[in-house]
């Protein structure tokens, strides 16, 4: 049973779009899936009866209407950052896109195979037209190729593209007349003869067809010359863009009304580019889809289904006044809330004005993160980020949260750090304390720890924050290589049995990767003790943080290999020890 119900793919979600209605399903960041639907109009476009231009047309709309999809998605998907443009940027960042979209389609698959096709025959001294035809066709394939398999490999294209197939898996569990429930759209192909990806294919190859015809009559007609200027060439396929479209949207309806066996092989050819452009979804993705075709098959089926919509973005004021009236303020000084909003919704608190328009995503992030703080969250993880030293820093629950003590340990290596120096960062966490000493002194930094996702946060920083430093990952210095002028380290240090005595936020929250110092507490200090002499340079610097009560066990540890000194923290307590390798006599 075939359908005309047909998709699109948007990062958490799918569209699909029926012969009067057209429905898309978001999954938000609570997990719900939000539906927003609209009636198409009744009175059919003339142009739909027009083979050829209404390939063209479908081709244009298709893309706008793609932008404005990708738009509405957005609404519900949280982005890294929120418009303050009072939603005049959106529309301008839609025709950007679109332009881009267009110059980097003609750039890749015109200009490039042109001029290298243009380079080939120059260089084997070769003026068959045909041949030129046939290299631009295979260079056009490689690249497409080429594109789709690296941007594959960003992590959102992956998720795009198991929507992808998610869509495709629906839409065939339907038509090989199963239930539409998740069990059996896995079951079904995430091939579709009316892919988008398989009309880019045949773009290609008719483009070659009709390149050539085109080719052959310019030198039936004595001006064969003109095909062998690459300007021209060049301009000339731009021109045949619109019939190669319209010719190959009529192949690909074709196709997909018949399994005639002549057409098989290019039903192939483009299902094996959909092995590019489609993942296996999971069930989640497959849930999504199922609830965008069901919205748009009841829709055509019955008119008086009404149409859905997503939540209208609220204006700050207005969300914040429904928020204090939930009572997700409770608990938390009107001071932090404004501080608190604005770290979330990554805007500058001079940017925070009732104006400012706020997407039910947004919103539904905003009521997360305060719930998150009342439940007993560090709000610096809730907010993703902190402030060490004047600058950002983004932080994970993979890390601890840097303290006002571990300032102190900074300021006190900056002191004993020169422009220049080889600095080692033991133990890194979120890498504040070697970022810094590497921006502050320009030094050379390397940052260790043992754990992989911290070491993902510290570059992160390192990144946002401009720094140049190395890292390697290694339990203490099993993996440390050459001499340090510096050691800043700012090991585990909490004995194993008081975790559990530790405040909630922190035993909670904070990864005991990074707390637990062993039975003692002094476990790692036992290894910078054994080792570390190995890895300073002559009169080279430990700079330590250590817990309060190690102010006297610390020393004794390091021994009379060092020059040790204590130094307080604002509190009084014993935090930081200055360790100087003594001269060899």
């Amino acid at each position: 049973m075939k359908t005309k119900i047909g998709g699109q793919a948007v990062l958490e979600g799918v569209m699909m779009r029926g012969e009067s209605s057209i429905a898309l399903a978001v999954r938000d960041e609570n997990g719900d899936i939000r539906i927003d639907s609209k009636r198409l109009s009744k009175k059919k476009p003339w142009y739909r009866k027009v083979p050829f231009l209404r390939g063209v047309v479908n081709l244009v709309l298709s893309m706008v209407e793609g932008m404005k999809i990708i738009g509405k998605s957005a609404e519900v998907i949280v982005e890294d950052e929120i418009d303050t443009s009072d939603g005049k940027g959106m529309g301008a960042m839609m025709t950007f896109s679109i332009l881009l979209g267009v110059a980097l389609a003609i750039f890749l698959f015109v200009f490039v195979p042109t001029q290298l096709t243009a380079l080939i025959m120059m260089l084997f001294s070769s003026d068959a037209h045909w041949l030129k035809s046939l290299l631009e066709g295979v260079f056009k394939m490689l690249v497409l190729v080429g594109y789709m398999s690296i941007i594959t490999t960003l992590k959102d294209i992956r998720r795009l593209f198991m929507y992808h197939g998610a869509e495709h898996k629906t839409i065939s569990c339907y038509e090989n007349e199963l239930p539409l429930t998740v069990e059996n759209v896995q079951k079904c192909s995430r091939y579709h003869d009316r892919c988008g990806t398989s009309f880019i294919v045949f773009v290609l190859l008719i483009s070659i067809v009709v390149m050539y015809g085109v080719e052959a009559i310019f030198y039936a007609c004595g001006a064969g010359f003109v095909m062998d200027i690459v300007w021209a060439r060049f301009l000339i396929k731009l021109a045949l863009l619109p019939l190669t479209a319209g010719i190959s949207y009529e192949f690909l309806m074709l196709l997909a009304r018949s399994n005639f066996i002549l057409f098989r092989p290019f039903k192939w050819l483009g299902k094996q580019m959909q092995r590019l452009t489609t993942r296996e979804p999971d069930d989640g993705m497959c849930e999504v889809a199922i609830t965008a075709f069901r919205t748009v098959l009841h829709m055509d089926a019955d008119e008086t289904v009404e149409e859905k919509h997503f939540p209208v973005p609220l204006s700050f004021g207005q969300v914040k006044a429904q928020m204090r009236q939930e009572g997700c303020f409770d608990g938390i000084a009107d001071r932090d809330v404004d501080w608190m909003m604005s770290r979330c919704l990554n805007v500058s608190l001079d940017k925070l004005n009732d104006d400012l328009k706020i997407p039910f995503g947004w919103q539904t992030r905003l009521r997360n993160a305060f719930r998150r703080c009342k439940e007993g969250e560090p709000v610096q993880y809730v907010v993703g980020n902190t402030e060490f030293y004047g600058r950002n820093f983004k932080l994970t629950d993979n890390v601890l949260i840097p303290r006002q003590e571990t300032e102190l340990v900074c300021e006190q290596a900056l002191k004993q750090i020169r422009d220049g120096q080889k600095v080692l960062d033991l133990c890194c966490g979120s890498g504040v304390l070697g970022i810094t000493v590497a921006l502050q002194k320009k030094a050379k930094v390397t940052l260790a720890d043992v754990s992989e996702k911290a070491l993902d946060v510290a570059r992160k920083n390192a990144h946002d924050n401009k720094a140049r430093v190395k890292f390697v990952r290694s339990d203490m210095f099993r993996r440390i290589k050459g001499k340090f002028d510096v050691i800043i380290c700012n090991p585990p240090y909490v004995e194993s049995d008081v975790i559990e005595t530790l405040d909630d936020s922190v035993k909670k929250y904070e990864p005991h990767l990074a707390l637990d110092g062993g039975k003692d507490g002094l476990r790692f200090y036992r290894i910078l003790a054994l080792q570390a002499h190995e890895h300073l340079t002559d009169n080279g610097v430990m700079v330590l943080e250590i817990g309060y009560n190690q102010g006297q066990t610390v020393p004794e540890l390091l021994g009379e290999r060092y020059d040790t000194q204590v130094i307080k923290d604002y509190g009084g307590n014993d935090r930081i020890v200055i360790a100087r390798l003594k001269k060899v006599k």
